[in-house]
């Protein structure tokens, strides 16, 4: 493998440094843990606990199974039965404690399939473990990291572990595989070649991430060869590309396209202008068919483009409810990327970025209807982007786009935990699988804002208040 710059590496080392802080004063900036058990860190699973007789999601049928329980041991769901066959009385539940399931909802944890780590927070001066809570206590009970420096992803994933109580699930990702020089440095590395591939690829795999992330900058020959080393090695292989055209990328065996614009930014009439989106045309067709053909999954991120888009004009967007609880730090951040992305994103009328919004909609649509399967991810933090919150925007902004809220909440768990190789883990309220779900008040089918109404959530058999792990999070 070619040798990295000594620069590159110093600044790998200072960022994973950075983390070291978490195993030594994150508890100093924290409220106290948010159990409902009483449990400590570290300490023995929760006791035995039975949701009775609620309405429990079926994530393979689409559909609530009315008085259904649920009961959980030693972290992992044990059994999911009739209300009839599994209740408070029976000799099964003995010991446990019980949540009177009636008038409630019961989903998988919620896992939000596009998030960063340390990429967004490095620029806030904010560390991963700091937002974690915000997860948690919207019931996204995984992350999936997409790009974030490696040694100090792990440190957070250890932090993630210790307190599992404001803490979500945490998967891995490499460095951003790009071209010379990297587009974002702090988490970008540049492969030269096809023969650096291996030794860089079996590095990620020491180091334990689940998903390669091939970037901008990287063309089809290291592309394809990432592909296949990832494999190789059991590795998702996801793509944010632009000089690897997505269709060869899906023909070559990508896993996953991340973002909608990585496929409409190969359906411009206009090269130079990202608004000229022709979704009409042949070329929109075949590249859609190809990404079908192929089994890829889209994880489109809406928010991240209503943010980018429409923040510097609409009060609904730069002041949505959801923004307020973030830490001040983060905010500045935003308030202070506002003046790049007006140059940018932001440069045409409002009326053409209302435009183009409708068109990556629309696209998100098109891309269902075609059988592609789509992932529910958000791009927290980026601008506008609020941990935890973000994911419920995100499965609105899908149901807008013409998915059925049934196919928005199963692709949120389980389709999501396929794409981490997770599915045999969580993902579904099945038994043998990991206990994390959300207890929510209202019926998500009906109307899929009703996934924010959470009265509950579990997260390794343990019951908690969303509200006290939401007072674990910073707000400075």
């Amino acid at each position: 493998m070619a040798a990295i710059d000594r620069r590159d590496f110093m600044r790998g080392a200072a960022l994973a440094g950075a983390g070291l802080a978490l195993g030594c004063d994150a508890d100093d900036r924290r409220g106290a843990p948010a159990t409902a058990t009483g449990d400590e860190a570290g300490a023995a699973p929760a006791p035995p606990l039975l949701i009775d007789r609620a309405s429990v999601f079926d994530v393979r049928a689409g559909a609530m199974l009315p008085d259904t329980s649920v009961l959980v041991r030693a972290g992992r769901i044990e059994a999911v039965a009739p209300g009839t066959e599994l209740n408070a009385d029976s000799d099964a539940a003995a010991g446990a404690a019980r949540i009177d399931g009636t008038g409630l909802f019961v989903l998988p944890g919620l896992i939000d399939a596009h998030v960063h780590v340390t990429h967004i927070l490095y620029q806030s001066h904010m560390t991963g473990d700091e937002v974690l809570p915000f997860y948690l206590g919207h019931g996204v009970t995984s992350i999936r990291s997409t790009g974030d420096n490696v040694p100090a992803q792990r440190l957070i994933e250890r932090y993630a572990d210790d307190h599992p109580e404001i803490s979500p699930n945490l998967f891995r990702c490499s460095f951003l595989i790009d071209g010379n020089p990297p587009w974002h440095p702090d988490v970008g590395w540049y492969l030269a070649t096809p023969a650096d591939v291996d030794p860089f690829v079996a590095d990620m795999v020491a180091w334990g991430v689940k998903t390669l992330k091939l970037y901008v900058g990287v063309g089809r020959e290291i592309g394809r060869r990432v592909i296949e080393a990832g494999h190789e090695h059991g590795l998702v292989v996801s793509g944010h590309l632009l000089d690897y055209h997505t269709a060869d990328a899906v023909s070559d065996g990508l896993d996953c396209v991340e973002h909608i614009y990585t496929v409409s930014n190969f359906l411009l009439d206009d090269p130079d202008d990202r608004h000229s989106i022709n979704l009409d045309s042949d070329e929109a067709r075949r590249l859609i068919d190809v990404i079908a053909e192929h089994g890829a999954r889209v994880d489109p991120t809406l928010m991240v483009f209503w943010g980018t888009l429409l923040f510097m004009d609409l009060p609904e967007v730069y002041g949505h409810p959801d923004h307020d609880p973030m830490p001040a730090r983060l905010k500045a951040f935003w308030d202070k990327d506002r003046e790049r992305r007006s140059l940018d994103w932001g440069a045409a009328p409002v009326s053409v970025r209302e435009g183009t919004w409708e068109k990556y909609l629309r696209l998100t649509g098109m891309l269902h209807e075609a059988g592609v399967q789509l992932l529910v991810g958000t791009d927290a933090p980026e601008p506008q982007v609020a941990p935890g919150a973000s994911l419920h925007h995100e499965m609105e902004f899908l149901v807008e786009a013409g998915m059925p809220a049934r196919e928005v909440l199963s692709a949120a768990t389980l389709e999501n935990a396929r794409i981490l190789k997770e599915d045999g883990n969580r993902g579904a309220v099945e038994a043998g699988l990991e206990a994390d779900l959300v207890l929510l008040e209202a019926d998500p089918l009906e109307d899929i804002r009703n996934t924010r109404r959470i009265r509950t959530v579990v997260r390794a058999g343990r019951a908690l208040d969303p509200a006290g792990i939401l007072a674990a999070a910073p707000t400075e």
